[in-house]
């Protein structure tokens, strides 16, 4: 060991020069040639790639932008983001903004903060809104190209994780649910942990998004702890939660329990009274998907799809109402709470044969609200079939006024088939988070522009990706902040929490919208 170290240090003491006419002697010459052939090829690349700007420069200055574009094409993978962003300066002067948009986030792959690459992303956005609407393919063109531009502004940071803690707080868990209250604070109720969680309600702190606390809640009515089951608003009270089916140690429950306020912190609890036969009630399910949907009175009825039974997968399509004769705006006696089921039935127009979605759990179902040519519609996608491997990617439209099901024939980056994700819906966009796949659990965002039928991956900084789950819960604010709490993989749940911030194109959606649609 000492002879090295001494043979080391003689060597060090060489020169270049004296080490290679050293290594030449020696019959080692070729330990050199690799480290020369990379300095001359890295020098030769950089003297070609100078040669490809000032050549696209002059093109592109005396107005030749397609020969510009094809200079500028010559060493598009040189490390760096200077060959995309001039080539995007070339697309944007053709008007070929989709393939500059794509050149734009090849660049912020590089450089994250370049100001002059989000400037052109935000004048792509301003031109798609600010285009004529009946400009015909070129304004279809530019509001593709619009859109995603405005999910790269949207997500430039990526996700922003954060903890979750309390005393107590909620645990690692899956299968839970989160809901936004009228006051704008998340709620968590239910899941599944390595230790069974106690029923209660978890609220996080406003000023320390870490922080969670418990609720205060009262009542006779207070469900099991449970997963797996679904918690959406209800009636006309600004806040009154129903929460439905799921799993539990004692079983799956058939009752409904409904989570009303009781003082400015706490809740109260209650079983409302079902105004069918017991025996008219819907078997109780797990996994199935809901979903609030308010009328012009701002009444709110839940439609839900799905869900598996001990008799297997269900493809029911149920609607919860509070029954007319009562409401949960009178919440002082709870005996005066009753609700009431009612099953959509196949269109009887088409005699029972129409399109229907197949039975499935672990599916999501959003909605789509009314525009000026459109009723309001629910959108479903993914889930299992009978058995868990049966893995689905398929679209499904309801329009509420025809109560009738569409199945939306999709292109684009069409997300792996998968279960147990979570969706929401911006305007026309539908946004999916997660899942698992046939293979793993996925940590990828995808995006479905419902009025072309077309589905995009976000592209997602690769240094602020979302650990991958499946099983999770989330909720989208007011604000357009996409918040994911826990879920988990075979292996366990997680304790963990993140945000992605869509409020960029939560503000510009509407614009981008079509007009017929």
């Amino acid at each position: 060991m000492a002879d090295s170290a001494a043979l080391r240090h003689e060597l060090q003491q060489l020169s270049p020069a004296q080490l290679r006419e050293l290594l030449s002697a020696s019959g080692h010459g070729q330990l050199l040639r690799g480290e020369e052939e990379q300095i001359a090829t890295a020098a030769v690349d950089e003297q070609l790639l100078q040669a490809a700007k000032d050549e696209g420069n002059a093109l592109f200055r005396q107005g030749r932008l397609e020969d510009a574009v094809a200079a500028y094409s010559r060493y598009p993978d040189v490390v760096g983001d200077e060959p995309f962003m001039r080539r995007a300066t070339a697309y944007i002067a053709l008007q070929e903004f989709q393939r500059a948009v794509e050149d734009l986030v090849a660049a912020l792959e590089f450089e994250p903060r370049n100001k002059d690459c989000r400037a052109k992303l935000e004048n792509i956005v301003d031109a798609a809104v600010d285009a004529p609407q009946d400009s015909g393919g070129a304004r279809a063109n530019l509001r593709k190209a619009g859109v995603r531009a405005a999910l790269v502004l949207s997500i430039r940071e990526g996700w922003t994780t954060s903890d979750v803690r309390g005393n107590p707080g909620p645990a690692a868990v899956n299968g839970h649910t989160l809901f936004q209250g009228g006051n704008g604070r998340i709620y968590l109720f239910g899941g599944r942990a390595v230790r069974e969680q106690k029923a209660g309600v978890f609220v996080r702190d406003e000023s320390n998004i870490s922080s969670w606390d418990t609720v205060p809640t009262s009542g006779v009515g207070v469900p099991s702890s449970r997963a797996w089951h679904s918690t959406s608003s209800i009636g006309t009270k600004e806040e009154c939660y129903c929460v439905y089916g799921g799993v539990s140690s004692q079983g799956e429950d058939p009752n409904i329990h409904l989570l009303v306020p009781a003082s400015p912190r706490g809740f109260q609890w209650i079983v409302p009274r079902c105004v069918q036969d017991p025996k008219e009630s819907p078997v109780p399910r797990s996994g199935h998907a809901a979903v609030s949907v308010a009328n012009d009175t701002f009444y709110r009825s839940i439609y839900i799809f799905g869900g598996r039974t001990k008799r297997g997968v269900s493809d029911q399509l149920l609607a919860l109402r509070c029954s007319p004769s009562s409401d949960t705006n009178d919440a002082s006696d709870p005996n005066d709470v009753a609700v009431v089921w009612q099953e959509v039935n196949r269109n009887e127009r088409d005699n029972g044969i129409g399109e229907w979605p197949s039975a499935r759990d672990g599916h999501s179902l959003c909605l789509l609200q009314a525009t000026n040519a459109r009723a309001s519609r629910l959108v479903l996608f993914g889930g299992n079939g009978q058995l868990n491997e049966e893995k689905m990617n398929d679209v499904w439209l309801f329009d509420l006024e025809k109560q009738s099901w569409t199945e939306l024939t999709c292109s684009g980056d069409i997300p792996p088939p998968r279960s147990y994700h979570t969706a929401h819906t911006i305007g026309e966009f539908l946004f999916i988070v997660g899942g698992r796949t046939t293979e793993s659990e996925d940590c990828n965002v995808y995006v479905l522009d419902v009025c072309t039928a077309e589905w995009s991956k976000v592209p997602i900084p690769s240094a602020h990706t979302l650990t991958p789950r499946a099983w999770h819960s989330s909720v989208l604010t007011e604000a357009g902040k996409l918040f994911v709490l826990g879920g988990g993989t075979y292996h366990g749940p997680l304790k963990d929490a993140a945000t992605l911030d869509l409020s960029y194109f939560h503000t510009k959606a509407s614009s981008l919208s079509h007009t017929d649609v």
